[in-house]
C-alpha cells in the first residue's frame, strides 16, 4: 500500500489538514511548511488519490477532444496534434478522450460527461462545434472559432498573418512577380485569415490577387483547369502559396505537367510543413505550424484554466510562432 496523507502528517508531525493545504496550494500554512511537505511527499513516494479528488470536486478528470470531419483527410497533421495533447496532460490528473464528429447533426448531448473540451480547428459548418462552445464547460480551441460561435475560454493559434507575409516575401525573392494563393477550404478561421492577409499584401504592393480555390477531392483535370486560368492570365500567376496540408506535392506534380516546375523557376510554399515536404523532390519550402506544440499548449492551457475558480473574464489567447522553413522551392 502506498504512502497516505496520514503517513505524511505523522512523518512531519503536523495535521493531515495542514498536509492537504500544502499539497493543494491552499492558504493556511507557511511557505516553509509547504516546501517541507512537498519534499517529504517526493521522498516517501506519495501519490494523491485522483479518484477521491475527482469525486470531491465533482469532476471526471477527462477532457473531450473534438476534431473536424476532415480528420481522416489530414490524418498526419491531426495525429500530431493529438500526440501533443496527450503529452500536455501527461503530468496532470487529466486524461484526453477522443470524441466522434457531430458536424452534420450537432447532437452532442449523448457525448460522455467530461470536464471540458479541446476543439481542434473549429469549422464554420460544424454544428457540433457550436454546441460544445455553448455547453458552459471549459473550452480551449486550437485555432479561433468563427465570430458567430460562443467565445471559448482559451485559444491557441498560429501567427497566420506573419506566416503569410513571410511566404509571399520568399516567393518574390525567388522571382515571382504575381504570387498567388491556393486554398482548399474556406470554413476555418486559419484559411480565412490567410486569404485576408494575402489580399491585404496584394493591395499594399499593387498586385492583382490570384486566389485559386480548389477542393482536395477534385480531380486533377479540374484542378489543372483552375490553375490554367491564373497561369494563363495576361499577367500570369508565377508562384504559389498553398494554404493546406499535404496538398503542395500534388500541386507540384500538376505544375510540372503544365511546364511550370517548382525547381525550374516557379516557386512554391506549403502552408503546412510535414515530412512529405521535407522529402519531396525538390524539398518544398513550408510553414512549420508545429501541430505537436499546438496540442501540448492547448492541453496545458486547459489544465491551468481548470485550476482557476471560474471562467476567465476574457478568452485566454496564446499565439505560437509559425516560421518559414526554406528549402528547394
Amino acid at each position: 500500500m502506498g504512502t497516505t496523507l496520514k503517513d505524511l502528517a505523522g512523518h512531519l508531525g503536523i495535521s493531515a489538514a495542514a498536509v492537504s493545504m500544502a499539497l493543494n496550494g491552499k492558504p493556511g500554512v507557511s511557505e516553509q511548511t509547504r516546501e517541507e511537505v512537498r519534499r517529504a511527499a517526493e521522498e516517501l513516494g506519495y501519490r494523491p488519490n485522483r479518484t477521491g479528488q475527482a469525486l470531491r470536486l465533482s469532476r471526471t478528470n477527462t477532457i473531450g477532444v473534438y476534431f473536424p470531419s476532415t480528420v481522416m483527410e489530414y490524418s498526419l497533421y491531426f495525429a500530431e496534434i493529438m500526440r501533443g495533447i496527450v503529452a500536455g496532460f501527461a503530468d496532470t490528473e487529466l486524461s484526453p478522450l477522443l470524441l466522434p464528429s457531430a458536424g452534420d447533426t450537432g447532437h452532442v448531448r449523448d457525448f460522455p460527461d467530461v470536464d471540458g473540451f479541446v476543439v481542434v480547428e473549429p469549422h464554420s459548418d460544424d454544428l457540433g462545434m457550436f454546441e460544445l462552445l455553448r455547453s458552459g464547460r471549459a473550452t480551449v480551441c486550437i485555432d479561433p472559432p468563427p465570430a458567430s460561435a460562443e467565445a471559448p475560454w482559451g485559444v491557441v493559434e498560429a501567427d497566420a498573418p506573419a506566416a503569410t507575409r513571410d511566404s509571399l516575401r520568399h516567393l518574390v525573392a525567388r522571382g515571382a512577380v504575381r504570387p498567388g494563393l491556393l486554398t482548399i477550404e474556406s470554413v476555418s478561421e486559419w484559411s480565412r485569415t490567410i486569404e485576408a492577409s494575402y489580399r491585404g499584401w496584394c493591395a499594399e504592393h499593387g498586385i492583382d490577387p490570384a486566389v485559386i480555390a480548389i477542393s482536395a477531392r477534385q480531380s486533377n483535370e479540374e484542378i489543372l483547369e483552375l490553375l490554367g486560368q491564373e497561369l494563363g492570365a495576361p499577367v500570369p500567376c508565377d508562384g504559389l502559396f498553398v494554404a493546406g496540408d499535404a496538398v503542395a506535392p500534388r500541386i507540384a506534380g500538376l505544375l510540372r505537367t503544365m511546364g511550370r516546375s517548382p525547381d525550374g523557376g516557379f516557386p512554391l510554399v506549403s502552408g503546412v510543413d510535414s515530412t512529405m515536404m521535407e522529402f519531396h523532390t525538390p524539398p518544398i519550402s513550408a510553414i512549420d505550424l508545429n501541430p505537436y506544440g499546438y496540442g501540448m499548449h492547448a492541453a496545458r492551457m486547459m489544465a491551468a484554466l481548470l485550476r482557476e475558480p471560474g471562467r476567465p473574464a476574457a478568452p485566454r489567447i496564446e499565439q505560437l510562432p509559425a516560421p518559414l522553413i526554406v528549402r528547394g522551392t
